[in-house]
């Protein structure tokens, strides 16, 4: 993501996050962990440690690795070095022993913790926002549309539980991440067999910052983990993209049931000051795109070979502090939207009346099913009356009132002569169609 998009579609916790100053902060603490590991080991006095633990990471620093990277062109070799020169007699000791990536690997494990918390407290909020929408909307009839089309009532208020399971199931997803994909860490040398380093020092600096060791790596943790992470993450985007395409749609011109929030002197266009344009859904539509980017990226660093090549690193410095931070905006303004946005109920009941009752036929046709009427016979009945109502625009009621809308040729009776004007009537009430199902969908959900 280029600067410009970075600063436009990055909130401030994720950008705090994702500052190089955090992650030399991050590998410290790692460092810091494994002196403490080595001194409760016996190895070093606590002087070592304390040397350490005194070090800062600075502005001041940020500016120094730059410097020594600019000479050594390797990050870990130029923080290293910085870290040392403020340690006096215990330099030395600092990153003795261990490979870069017994430092990146857990510190890089302990940020996207970091961030998934954050985009995990947004997704909770997001899943209550929609709930609570969900419940003030239960009984606000809308049509519901299939393929583009007209289908059958339901109410907005149901849409939106549907959307707020769909968000707690990622919600569980990310959960099951934290307690099982970016749980562990790994501090066993270059190839991963240990060499001079001790199992139990391992364990124990770990435990300093939370993670588990991983019970077999290489130089680095393997990438199915992080490939797993960008997945889930992608299909809670996926499920953002899905209600904003929806809302999306709901906001045109001609459909009008929904408005998303806009600033008071928010412009739509530069050249139509009439129209009302949906940036932000347009906006969540598309950020998605980029994160299922980011996930193919990161499904092919899982192919690292041997004990390692550097191919993953690139990958993974682009697509997590971008993916999510595009995540956690996602999120926090879907939120925003679900909870500022304008409903029209009354446009949605229009609309629902727009429909001429077509909404009816299957009611209808099991009806006449249901008093002996063959299944082909009721089928292409309902068909050629639905066709009719599109093409005259007329009341699908009314043209099954007609005399000359019989079921055939062989069959010249109506639905009317079947099942008898009121009960007829009575099937055209949308509120007795959907009570029972939307009834047991708020109680169950």
């Amino acid at each position: 993501m280029s600067q410009e998009g970075w600063e436009r579609y990055t909130l401030k916790p994720m950008k705090t996050l994702w500052d190089p100053i955090t992650k030399f902060q991050f590998w410290h603490s790692v460092e810091c962990a494994w002196l403490r590991a080595r001194v409760d080991c016996g190895e070093l006095p606590p002087e070592a440690y304390e040397a350490a633990k005194a070090a800062n990471v600075t502005s001041h620093m940020l500016k120094r690795i730059k410097e020594l990277e600019d000479v050594y062109d390797h990050d870990m070799i130029a923080f290293v070095v910085a870290i040392k020169e403020q340690m006096g007699e215990w330099a030395s000791e600092y990153h003795k022993g261990i490979t870069s990536y017994d430092i990146e690997d857990p510190a890089f494990i302990m940020r996207l913790r970091s961030a998934w918390m954050l985009i995990l407290g947004e997704a909770l909020e997001l899943e209550s926002a929609l709930r609570e929408k969900a419940k003030e909307h239960k009984w606000t009839l809308m049509i519901g549309r299939t393929h583009g089309q007209y289908a059958e009532p339901t109410t907005f208020g149901h849409l939106l539980m549907v959307y707020a399971e769909a968000v707690s199931r990622s919600i569980g997803r990310l959960e099951y991440v934290l307690d099982n994909e970016l749980n562990e860490g790994k501090i066993s040398g270059p190839v991963g067999m240990y060499g001079e380093i001790d199992p139990k020092m391992e364990e124990k600096a770990l435990e300093y910052l939370w993670l588990k060791p991983a019970k077999a790596e290489t130089q680095i943790l393997q990438r199915d983990r992080h490939a797993a992470v960008m997945a889930i993450l992608t299909v809670l985007v996926g499920t953002i993209e899905q209600m904003a395409r929806t809302f999306w749609e709901m906001m045109r011109s001609d459909v009008g049931e929904l408005r998303e929030p806009r600033k008071p002197k928010q412009r739509g266009s530069s050249a139509m000051a009439w129209k009302r344009n949906p940036i932000l859904t347009e906006r969540l539509e598309g950020l998605p795109r980029l994160i299922r980017g980011f996930l193919s990226a990161q499904m092919e660093s899982i192919a690292t070979p041997e004990c390692r090549d550097i191919s993953q690193s690139i990958v993974e410095r682009y697509t997590f502090p971008n993916a999510t931070s595009l995540a956690h905006y996602a999120v926090v303004r879907m939120t925003k939207c679900v909870e500022n946005m304008e409903i029209f109920p009354d446009k949605m009941l229009r609309n629902l009346e727009k429909t001429q009752g077509i909404w009816a036929g299957q009611r209808v046709q099991t009806a006449l099913m249901d008093a002996g009427v063959p299944y082909n016979t009721a089928y292409e009945f309902i068909q050629r009356a639905g066709f009719v109502v599109a093409d005259e625009e007329n009341e699908f009621l009314l043209v099954l009132l007609q005399s000359n809308m019989y079921f055939s040729e062989d069959d010249r009776r109506t639905a009317v002569d079947v099942l008898g004007l009121e009960p007829l009537t009575n099937l055209f009430n949308p509120i007795s169609y959907i009570q029972k199902g939307i009834e047991h969908i708020f109680s169950r959900a």
